[in-house]
């Protein structure tokens, strides 16, 4: 093989988790039961709109909330919030009215259903 030419293939860590063969750009139920929890307190770093594509080959923009790691670093996946129900959950857990004052609220993140499927939710209750 020549310099110029790339690998056409590469192993593959046998320890990695098959869930980690197509990493999420948002945070899912799965990285939630990983870490051991059904819910968890997080602060609220900032709420951004990102381009989604809800269905192939219609894109739409979505708010994303964006929260603090324990070491006070900003988690690389954010929280979509894709239902008018999780941003009425935001209100009535920060008690916030402008976006601008999310930032540093915290609130809890929680395991649900919907339809059959296990999905996050916020909690609309503040975090004790």
């Amino acid at each position: 093989m020549s310099k110029e030419e790339a690998p056409r293939s590469r192993p593959l860590n046998p320890d990695m988790l098959i869930d980690d063969l197509f990493p999420a750009r948002f945070l899912r139920v799965e990285q939630l039961l990983r870490w051991g929890r059904t819910e968890i307190a997080v602060e609220i770093a900032h709420l951004q709109q990102e381009e989604v594509e809800p269905r192939p080959g219609q894109k739409a923009f979505k708010p994303v909330l964006y929260f603090r790691t324990k070491n006070g670093e900003i988690h690389p996946q954010g929280y979509l919030l894709s239902a008018k129900a999780n941003a009425e959950a935001l209100e009535s857990a920060t008690g916030a009215v402008t976006i601008g004052e999310l930032t540093g609220k915290r609130i809890t993140i929680k395991q649900d259903t919907w339809r059959g499927k296990a999905v996050l939710r916020i909690d609309p209750k503040p975090p004790a």
